[in-house]
């Protein structure tokens, strides 16, 4: 295709990185220790409705452990998946 000769050409700038400067990595989140732990939340907390009842306490109880549970449970999986 023909090139304008009234037009400018495109001047493309790249970008390059000296020695020394490194681009910082994003932070990466792992979601699925996230997820894990809601799931194993929502068990402790069906677990503990049927253990204690109506008790605010108690089912706060069991949230609490079954997410602890669940973040122990997912890191596990993670590494032994990741091969460390």
């Amino acid at each position: 295709m023909p090139q304008s000769k009234s037009r400018h050409p495109h001047k493309h700038t790249t970008h390059h990185n000296t020695p020394g400067t490194a681009i910082p990595k994003p932070k990466k989140t792992n979601r699925s220790i996230i997820v894990t732990m809601i799931f194993f939340a929502l068990i402790g907390l069906g677990i503990s409705y049927f253990l204690a009842g109506d008790s605010v306490i108690g089912l706060l109880i069991g949230i609490v452990v079954g997410a602890l549970v669940g973040y122990i449970f997912a890191r596990q999986v993670n590494k032994s998946l990741a091969g460390k």
